[in-house]
């Protein structure tokens, strides 16, 4: 009998070792991660990841790496700190282990990009337009398709935004964006020689032109030498962008130089009118008409069904109906396009304001012409007035 007793308690203490090796072990304190996976560009760099010490019986929290390319601190333990080397081979992976006594540790996954791979797009841009906003802040757009006319992104674009601060341009007229080295500024102060995070980043937009693509920089570095435009961009998700453009760099003053509403009245004035035909193949006739008097300049594009002169009243083309519109002021590079009122200074055109919106009405009457105004400018200023004078047909240039 007791032989028997004793077998049953040997096999009790066997079975209860067996339940001890397959229990999971129980924690009384928990370590929780912000996030369990970081990715970092070829260049490699410094990534922090937070975390909670839930239940902590004090003590502290440690990180380990397992790789020779990577270091890990736990740091307040409150966050971990993974600094990569660059890399010059192939894609790689390894793992950080952020361990607690009395917690089970948590794994951190740590992604690196090849080196051997440049960039992983590289974007040579079609369209470079900026604005010129004084005190040496130039803000850029370059793209594939340009600015739509209201100044919005075009739908099926692909949009690099940079709010540069460089020199103050030589000629203030037409400012170009300064040579020199433009770096990234996380803390957006304005210094020389930066382009700011708050106002700088990338899109792509869909075919309604909304953007199925938005991201901000988290890293980047743009060269700009006698008309060659090149940055090099990281994101947040660890992908680089190269992005090249060569050609005019001029970014214009800030379109509307008007501070309230302005009347004009130019009597005198030459005005001669230019028919270019179908030229958008809209079913209708292109006219560019220019007004001038002294250092005074009034431009004009609208689509008139007559082939004889531009006489009619003319509202702001907003949609597919051509028949009777006039096409609103915007700057294509250095180009004024549209309707525009500005003033000549040393031989070049100086815009004052866009006419964005309102009514133009032309009449034409033998020789002489009168234009009326009622419009606004894109800051909200109403122009209005008239202006008249000997007319003109000018010849098309082939």
């Amino acid at each position: 009998m007791k032989k028997f007793l004793a077998l049953i308690a040997l096999v009790a203490v066997a079975l209860t070792a067996c339940d001890k090796g397959n229990t999971e072990p129980t924690y009384s304190s928990k370590i929780e991660l912000n996030k369990s996976e970081v990715t970092f560009a070829k260049g490699g760099g410094e990534e922090i990841v937070t975390f909670m010490l839930v239940n902590g019986q004090g003590g502290k929290v440690t990180a380990e790496a397992n790789a020779e390319w990577l270091t890990a601190r736990a740091e307040f333990n409150s966050e971990v700190i993974i600094t990569v080397e660059a890399n010059e081979g192939d894609a790689r992976e390894a793992q950080v282990v952020v361990k607690y006594s009395g917690a089970k540790d948590a794994i951190i996954t740590v992604k690196q990009k090849a080196g051997n791979v440049e960039f992983d797009e590289e974007f040579a841009a079609k369209r470079f337009e900026g604005q010129y906003f004084g005190s040496g802040n130039y803000f850029v757009t370059l793209s594939d398709i340009g600015l739509a006319k209201n100044g919005n992104h075009q739908a099926n674009g692909t949009y690099y935004i940079f709010d540069f601060y460089g020199n103050t341009p030589s000629d203030e007229e037409y400012p170009m964006l300064p040579n020199g080295t433009y770096t990234f500024d996380a803390a957006n102060t304005g210094a020389n020689g930066t382009f700011s995070d708050e106002n700088s980043w990338y899109g792509v937009t869909n075919a309604a032109g909304e953007y199925d693509k938005a991201k901000s920089y988290k890293s980047a570095k743009v060269t700009v030498k006698d008309g060659i435009f090149e940055a090099e961009i990281e994101f947040n998700d660890g992908t680089m962008h190269r992005v090249v453009y060569e050609g005019d760099l001029t970014a214009v003053l800030d379109d509307t130089t008007l501070t309230a509403d302005t009347t004009i009245n130019i009597e005198g004035a030459e005005i001669v009118a230019t028919n270019y035909g179908d030229l958008y193949e809209v079913g209708m006739q292109n006219w560019y008409i220019e007004v001038k008097k002294d250092d005074k300049v009034i431009l004009l594009d609208v689509f008139s069904a007559s082939t004889t002169d531009p006489s009619g009243v003319y509202q702001v083309l907003s949609g597919a109906e051509y028949a009777n519109k006039f096409i609103p002021g915007f700057m294509n590079g250095s180009a004024p396009v549209g309707a525009w009122y500005g003033s000549v200074s040393n031989g070049k055109f100086k815009v004052i304001a866009p006419m964005v919106d309102g009514v133009i009405q032309i009449k034409v009457l033998g020789n002489t012409a009168t234009i009326d105004f009622g419009v606004w400018d894109d800051g909200g200023n109403l122009i209005d007035g008239s202006a008249s004078g000997a007319y003109s047909v000018g010849k098309a240039e082939e």
